[in-house]
């Protein structure tokens, strides 16, 4: 059985609407806020790569950076 919204009454129709808008909203937030976490995760990357690829001391990423000295040494890893 398919439902129109012409067929619905108008408060009904209404609040499925608004329930459509909002899930709407919520996904391209959530997809905004997917991106930018994405964005910056790759560019912090791209930084800490770039420090061990000058030669910089993981002790001092680590400390510029606020990560764990484990987490650079498995960057410096993965780039070999």
């Amino acid at each position: 059985m398919n439902l129109y919204k012409e067929d619905l009454p108008p408060t009904l129709a209404a609040v499925l609407e608004l329930e459509r808008q909002e899930g709407f909203e919520q996904g391209i937030e959530q997809g905004i806020e997917q991106g930018i976490e994405q964005g910056i995760e790759q560019t912090i990357k791209q930084i800490i790569s770039g420090l061990i690829e000058t030669g910089a001391d993981d002790e001092w990423i680590a400390e510029v950076s606020k990560l764990p000295v484990a987490k650079i040494k498995e960057i410096r890893e993965v780039l070999k």
